[in-house]
Order: structure tokens, then C-alpha cells, then sequence
């Protein structure tokens, strides 16, 4: 598991997505951007049965992993509801600290993404809520 966790230092990066030893996507943004972004360029298909490794696993991350199933998944710390998720589409994880729930940047309160798919148990409602959030976020106002 160390060494799957210690590709993230050494390629600099928050998110890093392989299959069959081949890279298919790194980013070094952080929060569930990174995750939104590979599916959008790479599409389901080439992410399925991958090997996802992250820094952070929350709810919101693991419906997007799973969205996509992913084969394996390797996190310095998940969520319980990330594990129940995980759990339920079958996509094995690995992890150092496991927590309550993921907070928000600045420490105060749960993670807004986190809070949007709270009541969400289906990957793909999930994803599309997910990335709906994140266009709103990221449009200027």
C-alpha cells in the first residue's frame, strides 16, 4: 500500500490514475476537480478498472469512482460513507486514517460536496450532481 500512496510525492500530485501499469491521468489540484476531469477526457470506459490513488476519499469522490469502477482504490484518508460506497460497488480500498467525514477547506464544517450527496447512494446521480456543483463553483458570478 506504501508504495501505491508514495507515487503521490513523487509525481507531485494529489490524484494519480493508472491501469495495467500505464498512467492513464495525474493531476496535482486538489479536491473532486481532478476526479471530474479525468472522466470527462477519458471517458468511463478507459478509467473502468482502474487503479485510483488520491490523498482524500470522501462520499463525493467514491460516487465518482464508482461511476467510472474503478478496480482498486489507495487513500492517506477516506470517509465511513466513502467505505460504505465502496463497499456496495464492490471496489476494494485501501487507506491510512479513516474519519467521520471529510471538512471543508478551511476546517469548518462538513465539505460542501460532501454535503450535496449526502442522501445520494447511485454513482451516476451522484457524478452528474457532482460536476453540476462544480461548473456553478467555477462559472464568475
Amino acid at each position: 500500500m506504501k508504495d501505491n500512496l508514495s507515487i503521490l510525492n513523487r509525481e507531485r500530485v494529489n490524484l494519480y490514475i493508472f491501469k495495467g501499469g500505464a498512467s492513464l491521468y495525474r493531476s496535482a489540484k486538489s479536491g473532486i476537480a481532478p476526479l471530474i476531469e479525468a472522466v470527462e477526457k477519458l471517458g468511463t470506459a478507459e478509467l473502468s478498472g482502474s487503479t485510483v490513488v488520491d490523498k482524500v476519499v470522501g462520499k463525493a469522490a467514491a460516487l465518482i469512482i464508482s461511476y467510472f469502477q474503478a478496480r482498486e482504490v489507495y487513500t492517506h484518508l477516506i470517509s465511513r460513507s466513502a467505505t460504505k460506497v465502496l463497499d456496495k460497488n464492490r471496489i476494494a480500498f485501501y487507506f491510512e486514517r479513516l474519519t467521520d467525514e471529510i471538512k471543508s477547506r478551511n476546517g469548518l464544517g462538513i465539505c460542501p460536496f460532501e454535503s450535496a450527496v449526502k442522501e445520494i447512494d447511485e454513482p451516476k446521480v451522484g457524478y452528474e450532481k457532482l460536476r453540476k456543483l462544480l461548473r456553478e463553483k467555477m462559472s464568475p458570478d
